[in-house]
């Protein structure tokens, strides 16, 4: 029965792409009837053949080589795909609510699995572009695969969003990833393959035009009662380049404990997203050269935002724990100490992480506050919460900590995002 069926759908879709899509939804079993699926899929290919659609960028398609693989989760499929939509590859008249899918109970996917199959065969070349765009188009608008417009859709072009002067590429050089309380942007060519998985390297954030009341409730552009500055982790930055203190922890440099000071970065291990926001925010920006060499600068402001700032001088270390307020809003602060050759622009391992060999040391300066364990791992931040401590170097005064590493809720998960940045203001 089933030959006698794929005989007469390979008559009437007679194109290359058709038989791969007939010989899948046969096989895989449907949650919609089959002829409706089929028919769809055929009729919005011949609309494609007769319309100029843009080219799908290739990095889209690696994108789901990779999902059909198993090396990137569903939300980095379905972040190229809202690429698609906002550059409007994929035109989506109507972008139904996830009610409609037939998910399970607890069930969270909203891409059915067997898509997966159809990812695989149009990265390898067997189902052509328009085949693929005309089908997700259908899939979506008829709620079987489920794109939310709050967590992937922007439709700003890049011009109209605002980004950090921390970013000194061109803008347009990168592309859509998602929106959440800020839009996030990438480089296509900025991503690293870890343990099989994909992960986007220095995202850049941007402010919506159309979510300024609720920018309004975070920022200080209104607030000239506050004075309050970031410190970028500039050193803490140059530790984690090449050449840095962590090829001499892998044991691939004996001498790289001395490493020359490198250009800022948005790392996720420099607090990338986070210094972006704070300065799309309003927040005055300065690094821990700045404090090196000027101490005194802290005493302008009322209140100090520490970001991953795990190595530091003497001078930094002394100068913030003395400050009446400050948010260590990253764990791991003032972890090791290192010395500074400004003459040779470089800086040097003194103590702290485990070193020196002959009397390590987890924190090189014994402050009993290191919050490092267990909190520097938890990225998720589900439980996060501010905490105060009572450091008598600031002659008790009000010093506030995280439970958790936050750089990547300030872009993924809007309503964390944006009671953190609220809770901050109000300190």
């Amino acid at each position: 029965m089933q030959d006698m069926i794929f005989k007469f759908m390979k008559g009437v879709f007679h194109r290359q792409f058709t038989v791969h899509i007939i010989l899948f939804f046969l096989l895989v079993g449907l949650i919609v009837p089959s002829n409706a699926i089929l028919n769809s899929w055929a009729i919005h290919e011949s609309k494609s053949i007769s319309t100029e659609i843009p080219p799908v960028p290739d990095w889209i398609k690696n994108t789901a080589g990779w999902w059909a693989d198993g090396k990137i989760t569903e939300d980095e499929f379905l972040q190229a795909i809202g690429y698609l939509i906002d550059n409007r590859i994929i035109v989506i008249t109507n972008i139904p609510t996830a009610k409609n899918l037939d998910n399970t109970p607890g069930s969270d996917y909203r891409v059915p699995g067997w898509i997966k199959n159809t990812a695989g065969w149009w990265a390898n070349g067997n189902i052509p572009d328009s085949a693929f765009v005309s089908g997700l188009k259908w899939l979506i608008e008829n709620g079987i695969m489920y794109i939310s417009d709050q967590a992937y859709l922007s439709g700003l072009p890049i011009d109209d969003v605002v980004i950090s002067n921390m970013v000194s590429t061109d803008k347009h050089e990168f592309v859509y990833l998602f929106s959440a309380l800020f839009e996030t942007y990438v480089h296509p060519k900025s991503y690293l393959i870890e343990d099989g998985i994909k992960k986007w390297v220095s995202p850049i954030h941007g402010l919506n035009p159309y979510k300024m009341d609720q920018y309004n409730e975070i920022a200080l552009w209104h607030d000239d009662s506050q004075r309050a500055v970031v410190v970028f982790p500039l050193f803490t930055n140059t530790a984690y380049e090449q050449g840095g203190f962590y090829d001499y922890y892998r044991g691939d440099c004996d001498d790289c404990t001395t490493t020359t000071i490198k250009p800022p970065s948005l790392k996720f291990t420099a607090s990338g997203s986070g210094v972006q926001v704070f300065s799309l925010l309003g927040y005055d920006l300065i690094n821990d050269i700045d404090i090196d060499k000027n101490p005194d600068i802290l005493k302008r402001y009322d209140k100090v935002i520490m970001l991953h700032n795990e190595y530091v001088t003497q001078t930094i270390f002394d100068a913030v724990t003395s400050h009446p307020l400050v948010v260590y809003l990253y764990p791991n602060a003032l972890y090791a100490e290192i010395e500074v050759d400004y003459v040779a622009n470089t800086i040097t391992l003194i103590r702290g992480h485990d070193y020196p060999p002959e009397d390590p040391v987890s924190n090189g300066f014994d402050w009993e506050f290191d919050n490092t364990h267990p909190y520097e791992y938890d990225h998720d931040c589900l439980n996060m919460e501010l905490y105060t401590i009572n450091d008598p170097r600031s002659n008790y005064s009000e010093h506030w900590m995280t439970n958790c590493y936050p750089d990547v809720i300030f872009y993924k998960d809007a309503g964390l995002a944006f009671s953190l940045l609220k809770a901050v203001k109000g300190i």
